[in-house]
């Protein structure tokens, strides 16, 4: 059993043992091992922690010196042994403390010498394994480590079953191990290992024990050992990937783990990689969590960038466990890893084993039905092998070997076809069809391709691209006719001109309908048909809207030519008459032919004019556009389409045509009218906005009167207002100022308007100079004057006032009072100036505001005197004069705002009552309360006025 003190002993170093071998040298890509060891260069202690006692008190000191003055009395045997350990141990307590200095080795020495001697007294002693496990550890604290690994050695071989011998064991393994010494550390860390639970350091002398192994070069030993840590540290049940395998590790023991992992992953790399797993394990068997080694072997090679190796650890599985639910998946991997690696050529090989060996009729599944996540893979490759060997065989050079390129194509064929095969319920196997037709076509098959069109166009409900696969099928079965032998025409011309029709039948709005119907009339013709050609023919002549002139013509020449050999020949004369009006448009008279049918349309529209239908007349004059756009009456035809739509009150419709007139027939001679057309449509269509710029351009054109100038202008100017569009509006009201001064009220309306925008805006100067220019202009009216332009000018002086008023009471009359009172005294006549102008026009309201403002001008400026700055070096009396003298001068300010207010108030008498006056009332009580103040109910309150 452990003594008392040997436990005392065990707990701190099992402490210092374990700390060893902590987080931080798992994290590290080997455990650290320094280069050399001697006195002055000992391990670092994050690597080797020294061992450290607690911060030791003064009494610890003490004791130590009266062990020392009790070995000077030379005390007997037993108690000089007992005094000497004693004063040993007590050093090597203290310099753990104090860390590594000159005076703590000098302590350390002694330390040193004293356990030797106690060794040397009583070298048998059962006591002696504490003695050389406290020397040991003296001597590594003073960096002599291979001192401390022999003294450990001595204690093992002395008292092998001593408590200390496993702690013994495993410090002297580290020590070793630090020193490169690896054979030696693994013999010591198995000794650890086989104490088993007697030991508290099992787990990190397994863990050190592999890496002994590891730096050894013994891979395949080290593979087992690191195997054995992660076959109890990993969680139960099936195992793939590391990383959510791992964090399920307890946390103190992750890093351990982890990096037991890395390093079987470095091993098995250096053995071989995935097939050196392979061997692994058949020569010692399946470990429960062997599909994470793959998965984690190939992750390794990937992060390495060694990305054929990474592929053959994921391929090594496969080879082993081939018939596993996992070896799909490994495949992926497999795939992936060649993605990232950029290696296209061994990506569709790897894809194409994929497809094979997983199909499900492959012997994968013996019979069983393949899982859904398989079949969602298969999918997705089998698609990138078509479409890999589809694009390589339309990528080929022209004068590449054609049966290469065709074979190509082939080989895309079969892979959609296996699509189609596996996958009849998938929503792009339409599309998966189309290109299995595209595929045979290019290779050869043409009679298999038109056949897949067919199918494509017309066995798929819904599929968007029907149409355009009908086409191909027409078009496949038509080049099938030109290869076949004269004997095989016949039947294949039949077949193309029934392909033919059943597109016309089933896509009547296809845009190629016409074209394989006039090409249906030709074949026709060619099998002696004559009638079902004329019939054909009809069908692309009757056609709305019409046909193409060249698909006319044709139909009109077939027409001709079969009623020609039925001897129909009056039936044939028109139908050349036809085919000569479709005369191709390089013809000279092509021109001339193009004119009359634009002439004959136009006349419609106007006969539909004539008779009231302006709708029909507005279909016919804009449909010029489309039948013949070089002609030289579309844009006639466009206006007077536009003009109908308009008498029709259609504005959105109107105003699309005149925009389109404006931007083909830029400087036509109709463009002035059509501006004025357009303004009308979109004011009329509630865009205010867009007829303003409308009404702008009218304004600009110098062909234009200048009544019709002057009213665009003003309509531009007024719906950029309605449109709140401030800006524009601004400007325009200003072009019409500056343009248009008369007549004065719509000018004065602008001014007005201006000063809005510029008081809406913050823009003081442009406040500003509008408010005087309204001035300005009800002065200059002369006989235009009337009571809206003085009552204009009378707010727009009025607010100039309040303006003034506001400078007024800016300014402080601070020292030198010389300096500051003119530049006061002069913003207050500005503002009497514009006041006494406000009330001059006679208008109650601005009048009574105007006398109010100016009432509180003067009593500003009288309290603005009284409290001006003083001058600081004024003493008593001349202060008190001072004060004198400011209140005479501020007194005839205060008497001029009671006179003013009580003008104010004087026009109580003319029954003039607003909030101006009530206001002037307000101040006056305030200013004067013995007369305007309170009054008993009763009395006139404005009894003063008398």
């Amino acid at each position: 059993m452990t003594s008392n003190r040997s436990r005392r002993l065990l707990l701190p170093l099992a402490g210092l043992l374990l700390a060893g071998c902590g987080s931080s040298v798992i994290k590290e890509s080997s455990p650290p091992i320094s280069k050399t060891i001697g006195k002055m260069d000992r391990p670092s202690e994050e690597v080797l922690p020294i061992i450290r006692s607690e911060p030791v008190a003064r009494d610890a000191e003490a004791a130590a010196d009266n062990y020392r003055r009790l070995l000077e009395l030379a005390p007997d045997v037993e108690t000089r042994n007992e005094a000497q350990r004693r004063l040993a141990d007590l050093q090597v307590q203290i310099q753990d403390s104090r860390g590594a200095t000159e005076e703590s080795e000098k302590s350390l020495q002694e330390a040193i010498s004293l356990y030797n001697k106690l060794l040397y007294a009583d070298p048998n002693s059962d006591d002696n394994d504490r003695i050389f496990y406290q020397l040991a550890r003296a001597q590594q604290n003073i960096g002599e480590t291979e001192a401390a690994i022999d003294t450990l050695k001595r204690l093992t071989d002395r008292h092998p079953n001593s408590d200390l011998a496993g702690d013994a064991r495993f410090r002297r393994a580290e020590l070793l191990f630090y020193l490169g010494r690896y054979a030696e550390a693994e013999s010591d860390y198995r000794v650890v290992m086989d104490l088993k639970d007697a030991t508290p350091f099992f787990e990190p002398a397994q863990y050190k024990y592999g890496w002994t192994q590891y730096k050894q070069s013994k891979y395949e030993e080290a593979v087992g050992t690191f195997f054995d840590i992660l076959d109890r540290e990993l969680p139960t049940g099936e195992l793939l990937e590391p990383e959510p395998a791992l964090a399920q590790v307890d946390v103190a023991d992750a890093d351990m783990v982890r990096d037991s992992l890395r390093v079987i992953t470095l091993a098995l790399a250096t053995l071989g990689g995935g097939p050196a797993l392979n061997d692994y394990l058949q020569a010692h068997g399946d470990v429960r969590f062997h599909p994470l080694l793959y998965v984690a072997l190939g992750e390794a090679m990937r992060d390495k960038e060694r990305y054929t190796d990474a592929a053959g650890a994921y391929a090594a599985f496969i080879s082993r466990y081939g018939s596993s639910p996992l070896a799909p998946g490994f495949q992926s991997r497999i795939i992936a890893v060649y993605e990232d690696a950029g290696f296209g050529d061994l990506v569709i090989e790897e894809k194409q084993r994929y497809a094979t060996v997983y199909d499900p009729d492959a012997a994968y599944w013996a019979g069983a039905a393949p899982t859904d996540a398989v079949m969602a893979e298969l999918r997705t490759h089998m698609d990138d092998l078509a479409r890999h060997h589809h694009a390589r065989a339309q990528q080929a050079a022209e004068d590449a070997d054609p049966t290469a390129r065709r074979a190509d194509f082939l080989v895309a064929a079969r892979w959609y076809r296996r699509i189609i095969e596996l996958y009849p319920q998938d929503e792009k196997l339409a599309e998966v069809n189309f290109l299995l037709g595209d595929a045979l076509l290019d290779g050869g098959r043409t009679l298999e391709a038109a056949q897949e069109y067919a199918r494509t166009g017309y066995d798929y409900e819904g599929f968007a691209r029907a149409g355009e696969a009908a086409y191909a099928s027409v078009l496949a079965y038509a080049r099938h006719a030109g290869e076949v032998d004269a004997a095989q025409r016949p039947q294949a011309l039949r077949t193309a001109v029934d392909a033919a029709i059943r597109l016309a039948d089933s896509f009547p709005a296809h845009e190629h309908k016409l074209a394989v119907l006039t090409q249906a009339t030709q074949d026709l013709y060619e099998l002696e048909a004559y009638d079902e050609a004329i019939t054909i023919a009809s069908r692309v002549l009757d056609a709305q809207p019409p046909a193409d002139a060249t698909l006319r013509r044709i139909a009109w020449s077939v027409t001709g030519d079969a009623h020609f050999a039925e001897d129909r020949f009056a039936e044939a004369e028109s139908a050349f008459s036809e085919e000569l009006r479709l005369t191709p448009a390089q013809a000279a008279e092509r021109a001339e032919i193009t004119e009359q049918l634009a002439i004959s349309v136009y006349r419609q529209g106007e006969a539909a004019r004539e008779a009231d239908d302006l709708k029909t007349a507005a279909f016919h004059f804009l449909r010029i556009g489309e039948l013949a756009p070089t002609s030289g009456i579309r844009a006639t035809a466009e206006y007077d389409g536009a003009a109908a739509l308009i008498a029709l009150e259609d504005w959105p419709a109107a105003a699309r045509v005149l925009e389109g007139f404006r931007q083909r027939f830029p400087g036509h001679a109709l463009e002035a009218d059509v501006d004025k057309k357009l303004a009308v449509a979109y004011q009329s269509d509630g865009r205010p906005l867009d007829a303003a710029r409308a009404y702008l351009r009218i304004a600009g054109r110098d062909s234009e009167s200048v009544d019709v100038r002057r009213e665009a202008a003003w309509l531009a100017a007024t719906l950029f207002d309605e449109g709140k569009a401030a800006d524009d509006a601004a400007g325009a009201y200003a072009r019409y100022v500056e343009t248009y001064p008369r007549p004065l009220e719509r000018a004065l309306e602008a001014r007005s308007r201006l000063v809005d925008y510029a008081r809406a805006s913050g823009n003081a100067t442009q406040l500003n100079f509008w408010l005087q220019a309204l001035v300005d202009a009800d002065s200059a009216a002369g006989t235009e004057r009337s009571n809206r332009s003085r009552s204009l000018a009378a707010e727009a002086s009025l607010e100039l006032g309040r303006m003034a008023a506001r400078d007024v009471a800016r300014l402080r009359l601070s020292l030198p009072i010389e300096n500051s009172l003119p530049r006061k005294q002069q913003a207050m006549q500005e503002a009497i100036r514009w006041l006494d102008r406000a009330a001059g026009y006679g208008f109650a309201e601005t009048t009574t505001a105007a006398t109010f403002e100016l009432g509180e001008v003067y009593r500003e400026f009288g309290r603005a005197l009284m409290s001006s700055e003083r001058p600081r070096d004024l003493d008593g009396l001349a202060l008190e004069q001072y004060e004198l003298l400011l209140e005479e001068q501020a007194y005839p300010f205060e008497e001029q705002a009671i006179e003013t207010h009580e003008a104010n108030l004087q026009r109580l008498r003319s029954d003039l009552y607003d909030e101006w006056i009530a206001r002037s009332a307000a101040t006056l009580a305030a200013m004067v309360p013995a007369r305007y103040g309170k009054r008993e109910q009763g009395e006139d309150r404005y009894e003063a006025l008398d």
